[in-house]
């Protein structure tokens, strides 16, 4: 792939960011929305808007405005490994965003009335307790990343620390759902503290993101309980390792390659590369895309390009196939999956889509579409999970990085 075209869809895709509406004020000051949804012949709509209550309607769409932990991390994150691509302004957006998150937003949990302290809650808007595994997995690499590669971030905000206290918190979190663990009961999977943490362990999308967060933890804070757990779901994913789908598969492979850098040993490795072959077995290799399979989220079908919960993440996980095994498929595949990515970014002139990737591209018929979900699909436009990730993989291509290299 070519240098300038990368760093030019990735200027195109902050351009997005900055002037699309999903961050109001465009500085970052007052972090950013979940995502933009179209509303015009969109099926989910009504659903939708039923249950994100917190929007901003326009002509032909909405923002969604609540704003959430790690989405508003993931945003940070991007801007500041950009800055080196796009201008030093970026990093300035991106601690503006940080400031938002520690200071402004009230996200971080400091356990009054009896509620988790030091844990992310979902969003601004939710009066409910939601602390969610995968979310604060999130959180907690990104803080964890970001306030150690700037030593003038983390003494302002204290992100190290509080990453550790994080960690502490979401290992014993998934200790008690250990304990829950019923082989005739597999798929319901949660924490049993009625005050605990959401999301269900039999999946990848919880449970090995989790092993991510932990694994980058450990190497911080090399705590034997963070290993005890992470091995204790890697062994449970290599046991089920043929039940996944693509989705959970790039989850899980999340998980692995942390687990095999920061913890090391022959058995994450040959893990990690069974994984990655298991995934690279469902790829198209005549376009590069990986189909989408996540029918409980969004429209499912080989031509479907899902930047949601499928691409995004299957980008990210060749890169870190591709740096901790040095095979070339994972490189060839990275290759072809940039390549597609890039050709199907949007180039339509309206503000609410130039320079994004919507949530769904249609193959078949050569533009975004393939159906909705009110989480998913087409209409639904994500700043972080599809734009922020995407973008900061095009980063870490740039350099010939991944995820893992963060720390």
């Amino acid at each position: 792939m070519e240098r300038q075209s990368l760093i030019e869809a990735l200027q195109r895709n902050l351009a997005w960011f900055r002037n699309s509406g999903v961050m109001d004020p465009a500085d970052g000051s007052w972090g950013l929305g979940e995502r933009i949804v179209v509303t015009q012949d969109n099926e989910a709509l009504e659903k939708t808007l039923g249950a994100f209550c917190a929007s901003s309607p326009y002509d032909g769409y909405c923002v969604l405005e609540h704003r959430r932990a790690d989405c508003n991390f993931e945003a940070a994150l991007l801007f500041q490994e950009a800055a080196e691509f796009a201008g030093a302004e970026w990093k300035e957006t991106a601690e503006r965003i940080l400031h938002y998150l520690y200071c402004r937003s009230g996200l971080l949990m400091n356990g009054a009335g009896g509620v988790p302290k030091e844990v992310w809650q979902w969003s601004h808007i939710t009066h409910y307790l939601a602390v969610y595994f995968d979310d604060n997995a999130w959180c907690l690499l990104i803080s964890l990343a970001m306030g150690r590669k700037d030593p003038a971030l983390d003494q302002r905000f204290g992100m190290v620390a509080k990453a550790e206290a994080l960690a502490d918190r979401m290992v014993r979190a998934m200790r008690r759902t250990f304990q829950c663990y019923k082989d005739d009961d597999l798929t319901n999977w949660r924490d049993p503290d009625p005050n605990g943490w959401a999301g269900n362990l039999y999946y990848p999308h919880w449970g090995s993101l989790t092993c991510m967060a932990l694994a980058a933890a450990y190497s911080c804070f090399p705590k034997k309980e963070y290993a005890v757990e992470i091995r204790r779901y890697i062994d449970f994913v290599d046991e089920n390792l043929k039940t996944w789908d693509v989705s959970e598969l790039c989850y899980a492979i999340l998980g692995a390659a942390f687990a095999a850098k920061y913890l090391g040993g022959e058995f994450y490795q040959a893990h990690l590369v069974r994984l990655g072959r298991e995934l690279l077995a469902r790829r198209n290799p005549e376009n590069g895309n990986f189909p989408s399979e996540h029918e409980s989220e969004t429209p499912v079908g080989p031509d479907k390009v899902d930047t949601i919960y499928t691409v995004n993440w299957a980008l990210l996980a060749m890169q870190c196939l591709r740096r901790l095994t040095g095979d070339a498929i994972y490189a060839d595949a990275e290759e072809d999956l940039l390549k597609l990515l890039l050709q199907i970014q949007d180039t339509a002139p309206e503000k609410q889509f130039a320079g994004c990737w919507r949530g769904m591209y249609d193959l078949s018929t050569g533009s975004w579409g393939g159906g909705d979900r009110y989480e998913g699909g087409a209409a639904s436009i994500y700043t972080g999970w599809t734009n922020a990730p995407i973008s900061l993989a095009i980063c870490f291509a740039l350099r010939g990085e991944a995820l893992t290299d963060l720390l």
